[in-house]
């Protein structure tokens, strides 16, 4: 046991100094990849970058910050710089090869940020899938939907699926559909609907409007009625739009029709 002691004693003496020296360096290095993370992070909410880009320049200088000290403190301890990184870059071929699936969506999160089909906040479609973008991550997409549900979509998913962004352009066009009865004066019926058009405060009178007979069906004559809106007043005139021709409908005595079938019963005399 004293010979044990004594080894430790020799070893300490001969490397303590170098084994502590690597030690500081290990924790100052981490502690400033940190603060110059923290900083560019500050530099660079002050421009127009996007979020999910920041995020992605600030942990890859915080990786390379740190594995760069990694090598000096093994330099330090006077280990062969050259056998870690294959050690290094051992170790990231096998985990490459266990988490290839998650590197896809590290890829495939790279290609969202830099090509930006939408930004935190819009409202999008992803294969069907509709809410608004809460948050772009380096692997997945979170998407928060009417309800107040959160959505989570691997990036790879997201970027090979369809996407439809809503929220892209500044102004939408609202197509609603209204059916009146046959035997409907069609003049009034048109009339009515593109003054309502013309009235409605967040319909741009700048667009065109668009009222006209789009079919004839089975129980009801169907008119497609096509407005402009801010892309914010989307919902509000696709919404409100339908409950005024509603009362205006019903004030001017235009029937709104419902599916009817009508049965014939012939009374035929057995013979």
């Amino acid at each position: 046991m004293e010979e044990i002691f004594k080894q430790i004693g020799s070893y300490v003496s001969e490397y303590g100094f170098k084994i502590l020296l690597a030690l500081c360096i290990t924790v100052a290095g981490i502690c400033l990849a940190w603060l110059i993370g923290w900083l560019l992070k500050k530099i660079l909410l002050k421009t127009r970058l996007d979020g999910a880009m920041l995020t992605f320049i600030v942990s890859i200088l915080r990786i390379a910050i740190i594995v760069l000290v990694v090598l000096i403190a093994a330099s330090v301890l006077e280990l062969s710089t050259e056998g870690l990184v294959v050690s290094l870059g051992t170790v990231a071929l096998a985990i490459g090869l266990a988490l290839k699936d998650s590197f896809a969506n590290l890829a495939n999160g790279i290609l969202i940020i830099v090509n930006k089909p939408f930004r935190r906040g819009d409202f999008v479609s992803i294969n069907g899938v509709e809410g608004k973008v809460h948050n772009i991550k380096l692997l997945t997409v979170e998407l928060i939907t009417f309800a107040n549900v959160k959505i989570v979509l691997p990036n790879s998913t997201v970027l090979n699926g369809n996407i439809i962004n809503y929220s892209a352009l500044a102004i939408r066009r609202v197509d609603m559909e209204f059916t009146v009865a046959y035997g409907s004066d069609m003049d009034k019926v048109e009339t009515i609907l593109r003054q309502i058009a013309q009235e409605h405060p967040q319909v741009l009178k700048s667009m065109k409007i668009n009222v006209y007979m789009k079919s004839h069906d089975n129980s009801a004559i169907t008119y497609s009625v096509k407005v402009w809106a801010n892309n914010g007043d989307y919902f509000s005139v696709s919404h409100s739009f339908p409950r005024l021709v509603y009362d205006a409908f019903k004030k001017e005595g235009i029937t709104i029709p419902f599916n009817q079938l009508d049965v014939h019963l012939d009374n035929l005399e057995k013979k």
